[in-house]
């Protein structure tokens, strides 16, 4: 009797949907965002198909923004 397992590894590119649902965001937003080329993520384009790198997104969510300096903490 064959079992069928989960993929317990997620796929290292999201789709435009996905990424919209991890940022809270509409898909519209996120098109839109592609489109004007202001989305602060790296976009891949294969085929008909709009990518974004989870990794990227995950480091969005944390706050790691490429080029962004985040503000000192108080020290006190």
């Amino acid at each position: 009797m064959p079992t069928h397992r989960k993929n317990v590894n997620p796929s290292p590119l999201l789709s435009v949907e996905e990424t919209a649902m991890l940022l809270g965001e509409t898909r519209s937003t996120l098109y839109r965002a592609v489109k004007a080329g202001t989305l602060p993520l790296p976009v891949f384009r294969i085929g008909s198909r709009i990518r974004i790198p989870r990794l990227a997104v995950e480091n969005l969510i944390a706050g790691n923004v490429p080029g962004h300096v985040a503000p000192p903490t108080p020290s006190g």
